[in-house]
Formats: structure tokens, sequence, C-alpha cells
């Protein structure tokens, strides 16, 4: 499966790509804000499980605390 991102502010272009994309014989969903931070905050964790491991300190200081 293949996928595609696109961003449009204006919800009568989003019907009309989706409409389209069904048209095509494609699933196609528009993505609320959350549904997109967690898919952000998905990838990023992907890219951390792959690095090598950090300590608890280098943890709390990326998330500043």
């Amino acid at each position: 499966m293949e996928a595609v991102i696109i961003n449009a502010e204006n919800k009568a272009d989003i019907a009309f790509i989706i409409k389209l994309a069904k048209k095509l014989g494609m699933s196609a969903k528009a993505l609320t804000n959350a549904e997109i931070e967690d898919w952000k905050l998905a990838q990023k964790i992907d890219i951390g499980m792959k690095t090598s491991t950090v300590s608890r300190n280098e943890v709390l200081k990326a998330l500043n605390k």
C-alpha cells in the first residue's frame, strides 16, 4: 500500500480530492488535526526505535525538564 498526504485549507478542495480518489477506485479520508499529530508522533517514535539507547537524563533534557 502506498499513501499520499495532501494539505488543503479549503474544505471544498478536500471534498473534491476525496471524491476524485473514490471515483478512481482509491480510498480517501480527510484527517483531523489530532490524527495528523498522532501520525507525526508515530513517525518520530519509529525513527527513535532505530537509534541507539539514550539515558533518562538525555530524554528529560530533550523534553526540557
